[in-house]
């Protein structure tokens, strides 16, 4: 199974860090820490999508956000109701909001109806990618394009110190630090670029900030109903 291990030994081989003189290493923390920069960038572009479940009373329309949900990164990508029919049914955009966003009154609420005794209201939504010495939610697919997003990162980061050495403690004609810090400015731009053409992105493009690719209101104007249609889904 793949974990932050499996991200860290693809980063090191990247970065050639074996090679790298003892002044400039990488520590074991330092890698980590790439790995967390690099996931929080790629929660962003393609987030992990999660649901929570919420049993109708007749009464409520007011419900507390998931317990891991993200104020920097979470957002609705779905409501199904009711929950666990054959053609899911979901709530048009018009039908919810999220009151008080980003302040500890926030709460998922529905703007027109409550959901019935007996039934269950779905609610999709997107969650930072995880990875630990175990486990990691990056699809394999996708392990690649992390460790090159990380490593980019760590170029980044060598090539300052490279620059920043104005007094080598290495032998003058050991290493041209200037050389250095150039070499590993490209080799990031190079991975960064690589990072990007793996998500179907031209350099420098950014995800939406709802990381959706899909117009949800658009896809649910050809539906009928006010506040329900079948079969469809969306980003947004």
């Amino acid at each position: 199974m793949a974990s932050r291990q499996t991200i860290i030994k693809e980063v090191k081989v990247l970065l050639k860090a074996g090679a790298l003189p003892r002044e400039f290493g990488v520590e074991e923390a330092d890698f980590a820490d790439l790995v967390n920069a690099a996931l929080a960038r790629y929660s962003k572009d393609r987030p992990l999508v999660s649901f929570a479940d919420y049993a109708g009373d007749s009464e409520a329309f007011d419900f507390p956000l998931p317990e891991d949900w993200d104020d920097s990164l979470s957002f609705i990508r779905a409501v199904e109701y009711p929950q666990g029919e054959r053609k899911p049914s979901y709530l048009r955009r018009s039908a919810w909001i999220i009151y008080a966003k980003g302040t500890p009154a926030a709460r998922f609420r529905l703007m027109y109806f409550v959901p019935q005794m007996g039934r269950t209201l779905r609610l999709f939504y997107t969650i930072k990618h995880t990875a630990d010495d175990a486990r990691t939610s990056v699809p394999e697919n996708d392990l690649g394009a992390v460790a090159w997003l990380a490593a980019a990162e760590g170029c980044h980061l060598l090539a300052r110190r490279f620059a920043q050495s104005s007094a080598p403690t290495l032998a003058a004609d050991s290493v041209d630090y200037r050389s250095k810090s150039s070499e590993y400015t490209r080799l990031g731009r190079e991975l960064e670029r690589k990072y990007q053409n793996h998500l179907g992105r031209q350099e420098g493009e950014v995800a939406d900030p709802a990381g959706a690719s899909l117009d949800w209101d658009a896809l649910l104007s050809l539906a009928r109903g006010e506040y329900f249609t079948h079969g469809a889904s969306g980003d947004r």
